[in-house]
């Protein structure tokens, strides 16, 4: 029996995933080039709260951003 269907199938998924994987770097270089150099955007002052809401404690029944687990 010959084995030239696996032969292709298998040379028909390298190819493909050759070409995915062509796409996927030049996406990441696009992005890449896009992105911001360092300090570009840094923030010029402390972040500000919303308009109409004092910075404080998260409202009941949210966790906090902390990490922290409170028993």
């Amino acid at each position: 029996m010959s084995n030239a269907p696996l032969f292709l199938h298998l040379a028909g998924s390298l190819a493909f995933v050759a070409a995915a994987g062509r796409g996927i770097g030049w996406a990441l270089d696009a992005w890449v080039r896009r992105a911001p150099e360092d300090g570009a955007r840094a923030p010029s002052g402390p972040e500000r709260a919303a308009p109409g809401r004092a910075p404080g404690p998260a409202p009941a029944g949210l966790p906090d951003q902390s990490g922290a687990r409170i028993r």
